[in-house]
């Protein structure tokens, strides 16, 4: 399938169009200021993704639990950490200080140069796990020039559930191969292959931090590009 017939390009958005890594970090170090708790916040963050709302989604996706609200994994898991290092009688407005932290995540530096560039000639919108209000958020917080918004919560499903990406399809009134799937996460460009939709891998080696190894490739994308910028570039060819 060309790229010929995309008329519009879907993008993961945690790790793809944000580096939260870095940014729930510093936030952490603003709740250290207020509090007086210094936290290892590298190690605090990743076990935050990945053992809390990473697992959660996996469990929701199998079926082992029920949707519940992103903020509300966010916080579960928060104050299970919290527990583990010793973080005790923290006030409300300080755990919701911290957990609203991922609706406060900054993109990495191609991001709006490249989706400027895009938009010229495609729809361009995220389609993310993430809920609508820290979408919208996120999309205010850093003057991207979204089109519009999709969020899992629409379809009461969760990437890379394989049925999610129709939908968002009939959502568009597009056929998938109208399609571009953007993202950083090999599981979920392989589900949108699967889907019948096009897609772009962009490299972000530092979601995780420094030192971390890439992740395996195992799909075929349609395109593997180090930002939106090339992305826009090769598109344009």
């Amino acid at each position: 399938m060309s790229s010929a017939s995309v008329k519009a390009l879907c993008f993961d958005v945690f790790g793809t169009v944000t580096d939260w890594y870095s940014s729930v970090i510093a936030e952490g170090e603003k709740f250290s200021k207020k509090t007086g708790h210094d936290l290892p916040w590298g190690e605090f963050v990743k076990q935050w993704r990945i053992d809390g709302y990473l697992k959660a989604l996996k469990e929701i996706s199998s079926g082992e639990r029920d949707i519940i609200p992103t903020a509300t994994i966010h916080r579960e898991k928060l104050l299970s950490l919290f527990d583990d290092y010793g973080v005790k009688d923290q006030a409300e407005e300080n755990i919701e200080f911290l957990n609203s932290a991922w609706n406060r995540l900054d993109v990495w530096d191609d991001v709006v140069e490249g989706l400027t560039l895009l938009k010229k000639d495609y729809l361009i919108m995220p389609f993310s796990n993430g809920d609508y209000r820290c979408l919208l958020d996120i999309a205010k917080r850093n003057d991207l020039p979204w089109d519009g918004i999709i969020s899992a919560d629409f379809f009461k499903k969760v990437k890379p559930d394989p049925t999610i990406y129709h939908d968002a399809a009939d959502l568009l009134q597009l056929h998938p191969h109208e399609i571009m799937m953007v993202a950083c996460h090999d599981h979920d460009l392989k589900e949108a292959t699967g889907a019948g939709l096009m897609t772009a891998y962009v490299n972000r080696p530092l979601e995780y931090g420094p030192g971390v190894p890439p992740e395996e490739k195992t799909a075929s994308y349609d395109y593997d590009v180090d930002s939106f910028i090339e992305l826009a570039e090769q598109l344009r060819r």
